[in-house]
C-alpha cells in the first residue's frame, strides 16, 4: 500500500479532469450491501482500447483520487486506497467510507472517474450503477498485466502445519489427475490463510514476460477443520477452474468460460458459495488434518 505524498484539492482535479455536478442522493440504499459481493468482478484482458488512447491521463494518488470522487458527489467517502492485483478490480465498505481500487486507476481518465463515483453513489440495483461497472471494467480491460520487469509483492506467510500442506498438495495433484486430465501446471503455490473472512480461497494471476501465469491458490484455513472435507474439495475445485480459465483461455472471472469449465468439474458455477461451515474460535490455530488422504 502507497501513502499519499501530496493532496490536490477538489478544485484543482475539476480543473485537470473536467467537474461533474454532485449527484443528488435518492435515500438509502437497500442493496448497498451487495457491493461487497462485486469486489470479484470478471476482468476480461484485451491489449487495448481505442478510446485510451485518445483520453487525457490523470496520474493521482490516494488524497487525489479521494478528493476527485468528493467532488463528484462521494461525500461519504473517507479514504482510498491503491491495491496491487490480486484479481480484485475495486471494493466498497458497507458504510461507503473505504474504497479499494486496482493500481490501474491511478491513471484513470475523468470519465472512468466518473464511473467509479458513479459506483460508489449509485444504488446497486440502478441501471447508473451497472454502467458504471462497465465503465471500469473496460478501462481495466485495456491495461497491460503485470510482467517481469515489474517489482513482485512479497509473498504472503502460509499458516498450514506440514502435515496440512502436505494434504492439501496431495487434493491438488488428485484433482487435477481425475477433473483436469493432469493439464494443470503441478507446481502451483498452494497457500493456507487464517486471514480471510468470508470468502473460502482465491487465486492470483497474472502476466510475466508475455505469458499467463498461476501466481498462487489461497485457501481459507477454517477448510482444513474435520467435517469441512467436502467444502475443501469443492473450493479448491472452483480456484483450479480459475487457473484453466485464465492459462487455456486468458479468462478471469466467473463468466461464461469459468462457468463452462466449473459444470464439467463438478463445481458449483457461481461466484459466491451459500454454504456454511465449520469455524474456528476466534484467536485459535486449525491443527486439524483432513480425511481426504485415504481417497487420494
Amino acid at each position: 500500500m502507497r501513502s499519499g505524498i501530496a493532496t490536490v484539492r477538489g478544485a484543482q482535479i475539476a480543473g485537470r479532469l473536467g467537474r461533474v455536478a454532485p449527484r443528488a442522493r435518492t435515500g438509502g440504499d437497500p442493496a448497498g450491501a451487495l457491493r461487497a459481493g462485486l469486489s470479484f468482478l470478471p476482468m476480461r484482458k484485451r491489449p487495448f482500447l481505442d478510446e485510451q488512447l485518445s483520453l487525457p491521463l490523470a496520474d493521482l494518488d490516494e488524497a487525489g483520487m479521494l478528493d476527485a470522487l468528493r467532488a463528484r458527489g462521494a461525500t461519504r467517502l473517507q479514504r482510498v486506497r491503491f491495491r496491487r492485483n490480486r484479481s480484485r478490480m475495486v471494493s466498497l465498505s458497507a458504510d461507503h467510507s473505504s474504497l479499494n481500487l486496482q493500481e490501474c486507476f491511478r491513471s484513470a481518465p475523468g470519465p472512468v472517474i466518473d464511473a467509479i463515483a458513479e459506483f460508489v453513489t449509485a444504488p446497486s440495483s440502478n441501471a447508473a450503477f451497472r454502467r458504471a461497472v462497465a465503465r471500469m471494467r473496460r478501462w481495466w480491460d485495456g491495461q497491460e498485466g503485470e510482467d517481469e520487469s515489474m517489482a513482485r509483492p512479497a509473498a504472503l506467510p502460509c499458516c498450514a502445519t506440514p502435515a496440512q500442506a502436505a494434504v492439501v498438495a496431495t487434493l491438488f495433484a488428485r484433482l487435477n489427475r481425475t477433473h483436469f486430465d493432469g493439464s494443470l501446471p503441478g507446481d502451483i503455490p498452494l497457500r493456507v490463510s487464517d486471514r480471510m473472512s468470508r470468502r473460502f480461497g482465491h487465486i492470483h494471476y497474472t502476466r510475466r514476460g508475455g505469458n499467463r501465469v498461476v501466481v498462487e491458490i489461497a485457501l481459507n484455513v477454517d477448510l482444513l477443520l474435520r467435517g469441512n472435507e467436502r467444502h475443501l474439495e469443492e473450493t479448491l475445485l472452483h480456484e483450479m477452474a480459475h487457473a484453466e480459465a485464465w492459462l487455456a483461455h486468458g479468462h478471469r472471472g466467473h463468466g461464461p468460460v469459468w462457468r463452462a469449465i466449473a459444470r464439467r468439474v463438478g463445481c458449483e458455477p457461481r461466484a459466491c458459495s451459500r454454504v456454511r461451515i465449520r469455524r474456528r474460535q476466534r484467536g485459535t490455530r486449525v491443527t486439524d488434518i483432513p480425511l481426504i488422504a485415504a481417497h487420494s
